[in-house]
């Protein structure tokens, strides 16, 4: 009796060691990092450069899926119902969790559904205005909104998206009105600012800068607190309209109840990363910067911007949000 329970006490101890063994050894396998938008824009471009960096550190391939349709609510969702392992992870965007959840109906909680690891990059917009347009700076281009309200027009990505609230943001701040024009992505936007059809369009820095540097575009501000380091020529807004801010941000994430231990490894390879001079340049190139921090920063920031796009989406005509004024919503 003694040595058959002697036996199952050394078996037991031997397969929690087994067991702690396991988690130590993560990752043990390829990593799956969802990529919420189509293939070759901001958000992919920052993630590959990302997920390439990280396999080295991990010491583990991480492979990027992209994962379309719903503005990138059904890469999110797949996340939401994934297994709390470290094996399925996703590279997600600000507004997604902090501008999505006031102007979409979403299948999931954009903030209690996932576990926040880090960011690993930053970005401004730029506002720009075609090559031949006779609006010169932010301050004239605000004169001619309040001479004629409604009339000024901007290009966006669609409802609801980064550069639409950035235009949104600045008509509040400003006492500005001006007729917003959502597309069916950036580029059908950008081509009608660059003929003078829209007036003004605020473009993702890096995705801007050949069309300026080519003379094609016009820039008058850039979204950021401070003047952007690959334009320091051109004026931030805030400089014109003191306290304006829509910058942007991506992230690390993963599905809720994922273990500390894998949160805190996956922060430490994010902020390493973002140290080697070499990511840094590949993304100064992107016209991004690095935004290292902790889990509990990521928490903070999304919070913070969640109640500030609120205020502003809750200010827009329903016409410009319909999902915000339905019937169902009114409580919300």
């Amino acid at each position: 009796m003694k040595n058959t329970l002697g036996k199952l006490l050394l078996l037991s101890a031997g397969l929690c060691a087994a067991g702690a063994a396991a988690q130590e050894a993560w990752p043990s396998k390829p990593i799956r990092l969802l990529v919420p938008l189509a293939a070759g824009g901001a958000t992919d471009q920052a993630a590959r450069l990302m997920a390439a960096a990280l396999s080295e550190v991990l010491g583990q391939q991480v492979v990027a899926e992209n994962v379309t349709g719903a503005a990138g609510a059904i890469a999110l969702q797949r996340l939401a119902g994934a297994e709390p392992d470290g094996y399925t992870l996703a590279a997600t965007a600000n507004s997604l969790h902090t501008v999505a959840p006031h102007t979409s109906r979403l299948p999931y909680d954009a903030v209690r559904d996932f576990s926040m690891i880090g960011s690993y990059a930053a970005f401004q917009y730029v506002l720009v205005v075609g090559a031949q347009s006779p609006i010169a700076s932010v301050a004239d281009l605000l004169a001619r909104a309040r001479q004629s309200p409604g009339l000024v027009t901007y290009g966006s990505s669609g409802v609801g998206t980064g550069n639409h609230l950035a235009g949104a943001l600045l008509g509040q701040m400003s006492g500005t009105e001006f007729n917003a024009i959502p597309y069916r992505g950036g580029s059908p936007a950008m081509v009608d600012v660059l003929a003078g059809r829209t007036d003004f369009m605020f473009d993702v820095l890096g995705g801007a800068m050949p069309l300026i540097q080519g003379g094609k575009a016009k820039p008058l501000g850039t979204s950021g607190s401070q003047r952007a380091a690959s334009l320091p020529q051109v004026p931030a807004i805030a400089e014109t309209v003191p306290g304006y801010d829509a910058g942007g941000w991506f992230a690390l994430i993963g599905p809720a109840g994922l273990p500390e231990e894998i949160v805190g490894k996956l922060n430490d390879a994010l902020n390493r990363i973002q140290q080697d001079s070499a990511y840094r340049k590949q993304l100064a190139a992107m016209g991004y910067s690095v935004l290292p921090g902790s889990p509990d920063d990521l928490s903070q920031r999304v919070a913070a911007e969640s109640r500030k796009w609120a205020d502003v989406v809750g200010k827009l005509p329903c016409s410009s949000v319909p999902a915000r004024c339905a019937p169902d919503s009114a409580s919300k």
